[in-house]
């Protein structure tokens, strides 16, 4: 069993196919994929329909933090495995990036081109759009794009930071509180912005748009790179890419290892790298930019 946090949201929607895709090819594996909507009580009642079909381990997906544990419990009175992504569940093995270090990459790379598209003495705005219900690692990813950027501009004033609510990574709350946040910077400001995913932070930036401001003063970079045909646009300077194709063939073989009981890294930590016009036909030769 495999429960969601979505089933629209696109970096959701990429790690859905990926993982059908991985089960097809093992061919030893059935998986059926429920959506919770970021609803704990959803969350609950998916985790009873894979223990009334008795199978044999789950995958959570879901991204509430305060979810969590009542999760682990269920699954734990049921006596079947449980491997967890996106948010930790106690006790349970993360399979992820490391949140802090891609908020990082995200930061240091939006500083650098700052520095080369603007020069060396600038010092926009840093607007982040956080998920605090998303728990530690959400928290992790978003404070880590403050540390990015003081790793290429040491001392960077938090006055010029502003935290951004994205009330449960929902885009049209995110597009409004970042409309709301913008009234408090001058108009002809410099600000450089990321999201908690790529949906997420195009919505910072179409709330930019909106303000009539000039678009030349704006740098983005998303998480997840699962909306790369933004970065050819140029409506995202870059995303951090954790290849959701691939988070089945490493969380359905990590159940399986639970199933079999086998030891399973506490941790285990997925590859990121921040994607740009530059590279991005690199790592997706379909999406290069022309």
């Amino acid at each position: 069993g495999f429960d969601i946090f979505s089933d629209n949201e696109s970096f959701a929607l990429i790690v859905r196919k990926g993982m059908l895709e991985t089960a097809k090819k093992m061919g030893c594996v059935k998986v059926e994929i429920l959506s919770d909507n970021a609803d704990p009580i959803k969350v609950q009642e998916n985790l009873k329909i894979f223990i009334q079909k008795k199978y044999d381990g789950v995958m959570a997906a879901q991204v509430v933090a305060a979810a969590a544990p009542g999760a682990v419990r269920t699954m734990k009175d049921a006596k079947i495995p449980m491997v967890a992504t996106f948010v930790i569940h106690p006790g349970v093995p993360f399979v992820d990036v490391d949140n802090g270090a891609a908020g990082a990459k995200a930061g240091n790379g939006l500083m650098k081109e700052a520095i080369r598209k603007w020069g060396a003495d600038t010092e926009p705005y840093l607007l982040i759009g956080s998920l605090r219900e998303g728990g530690l690692n959400s928290i992790q990813r978003m404070d880590g794009y403050f540390v990015g950027v003081n790793q290429v501009r040491a001392n960077y004033p938090s006055s010029k930071f502003i935290d951004v609510p994205t009330q449960g990574a929902d885009p049209a709350k995110t597009n409004t509180n970042t409309a709301n946040a913008l009234q408090s910077i001058p108009k002809d400001a410099k600000i450089i912005l990321g999201g908690i995913n790529d949906d997420n932070t195009v919505a910072m930036v179409q709330a930019y748009k909106a303000s009539g401001r000039d678009m030349n003063n704006l740098l983005a970079v998303g998480q997840g790179a699962s909306l790369l045909d933004k970065i050819c646009s140029g409506e995202l300077y870059g995303s951090v890419a954790y290849f959701p194709e691939k988070y089945g063939s490493y969380l359905i073989p990590a159940v399986i290892g639970l199933i079999n009981k086998q030891k399973v890294p506490d941790h285990v930590v997925l590859p990121t790298v921040l994607l740009t016009a530059k590279n991005v036909g690199q790592y997706y030769p379909a999406s290069k930019c022309s």
